[in-house]
């Protein structure tokens, strides 16, 4: 039993002796800019191929582990290139350097009047005592390779054009930048319409009463300038007020943009009836707001009016409103509308002499047949306002009548009466004419044979 005793002791020891060997061990990882050396937080730590954790703000990490084998040590950040090494069980403490991932960055000149591309242009990037010098190519572009993360000067130089200087801010992914070159003695001018601001193409423009060119359809024009000099601008453009300024053109001038304002050119308008009668009187809306009226001669002036597209109606009582868009571009144009008269109701009443109705009596207007009179000798129908017509009402047995009506604009119940004679019975008068005829005949035969009778028995007696 006592060696049993000292056997449990002496391992109980062994196992003591391990313990201590087999010590838990502390690594200490800080994590910094290889260039700069300033500390990276958030960079995340693998462990064996483990991710295991993140750098805090001063850009450390503590690791525990058993020390009984060597760490492989993996540690990545956006922006670096991953840091790969198999560390010691004994170290203690580990600073790792990771280095900028190499970026592309690409510069591009345009020119700032034409905005076509500048080529041979001389494009120096620096950081951190480094300069990388570049021309532009034909699409005038220059292409870098620079460190992420990285704030890099930019100085760019051209024939005829003004240096340019820029900073670019590299952060973690590939760039593109474009930059616009002022032209050391080309100058830029830009027209546009003060109200809709729409380019105006074809303005004269004028540099010291000197005609310079006209603006394109972008209402742009270029041209030639000695900087820092004072001029007398001064632009032109039909249906425009002109417009003038004296300024200097400074080396930091690039577009000079003028905003002109239309000139009131007028308009007349004439209203007519359908027949082509001037109409007095009829009230003119543009743009929805009653701009005038029309006078003895169907005109109405309106000379406010600039250049540009505005809805006319025309309105008057006893015509139908009309509307059409006028476009104005020239001074004081004519614009004619021409109004239809409204239709009128009109009632029809046909009787005879006797003041007795008449149905069925056949109407025309203007040898138009439109219907019969109803059974209480009523016809209605539609006319215009202000329009003679002729109407007529024919029945068998009856004279034709005729009149001529013309409704008023206002008359709202308007009517007209058609008085018709009977026509003669020509078959009764025939027939008694022949019976007369008759008797007559008759008369006469009867007479005749009594002559004859007479006369017979005048001889008897002569002869006795």
């Amino acid at each position: 039993m006592y060696s049993q005793r000292h056997r449990f002791l002496f391992a109980l020891l062994c196992v003591i002796l391990l313990c201590s060997i087999v010590q838990a061990t502390n690594l200490q990882i800080s994590v910094q800019d290889s260039i700069d050396n300033s500390t990276i937080p958030h960079a995340t730590v693998f462990l064996n191929g483990a991710n295991i954790a993140r750098t805090n703000n001063l850009g450390q990490v503590y690791l525990t582990h058993s020390g009984l084998n060597d760490l492989k040590i993996m540690v990545s950040m956006t922006g670096y290139d991953d840091w790969i090494k198999t560390v010691s069980r004994n170290e203690t403490a580990l600073l790792i350097n990771l280095s900028r991932k190499t970026l592309t960055l690409k510069v591009s000149l345009f020119d700032s009047d034409t905005l076509v591309p500048v080529s041979g242009a001389l494009v120096n990037i620096s950081a951190e005592n480094v300069t990388i010098g570049k021309q532009t190519d034909i699409s005038g572009s220059a292409l870098f390779g620079v460190t992420a993360a990285t704030l890099y000067s930019v100085d760019i130089e051209a024939p005829d054009y003004q240096p340019r200087h820029a900073t670019i801010d590299m952060a973690l992914e590939n760039r593109e930048v474009q930059y616009w070159l002022l032209s050391g003695n080309r100058f830029a001018i830009e027209i546009k319409d003060k109200d809709g601001k729409a380019a105006v193409p074809d303005a004269e423009v004028r540099i010291d009463s000197a005609l310079v060119g006209k603006t394109d359809a972008k209402g742009r024009l270029v041209i030639p300038v000695t900087r820092g000099n004072t001029y007398s601008i001064e632009i032109r453009k039909a249906g425009y007020q002109t417009f003038t300024e004296s300024r200097i053109i400074s080396e930091a001038d690039a577009i000079y943009s003028v905003e002109i304002t239309k000139a009131p050119i007028g308009a007349f308008i004439y209203v007519f009836d359908e027949n082509h009668a001037a109409i007095n009187g009829a009230d003119v809306y543009i743009n929805g707001i009653l701009s005038g009226t029309t006078n003895q001669y169907g005109r109405s002036t309106s000379p406010g009016l600039v250049s540009g597209t505005y809805p006319v109606e025309i309105r008057k009582a006893g015509y139908v409103t009309v509307s059409r868009p006028i476009l104005v571009s020239n001074p004081n144009e004519d614009y004619t509308f021409e109004m239809t008269f409204e239709n009128a109701d009109l009632s029809l009443f046909v009787k005879d002499n006797e003041q007795k109705i008449v149905q069925n009596a056949s109407i025309s207007i203007n040898g138009n047949v439109l219907g019969v009179t109803d059974d209480r000798g009523q016809y209605n129908t539609r006319l215009k306002f202000n329009t003679p017509y002729n109407i007529t009402a024919s029945k068998d047995g009856y004279q034709s009548a005729s009149i001529q009506k013309q409704v008023i604009s206002g008359n709202a119940t308007a009517t007209a009466t058609l008085t018709m004679e009977k026509s003669l019975d020509w078959g009764l008068i025939t027939i008694i004419a022949a019976g007369i005829v008759g008797i007559l005949v008759l008369f006469a035969v009867i007479r005749m044979f009594g002559h004859q009778r007479k006369r017979r028995h005048i001889i008897r007696r002569n002869d006795i």
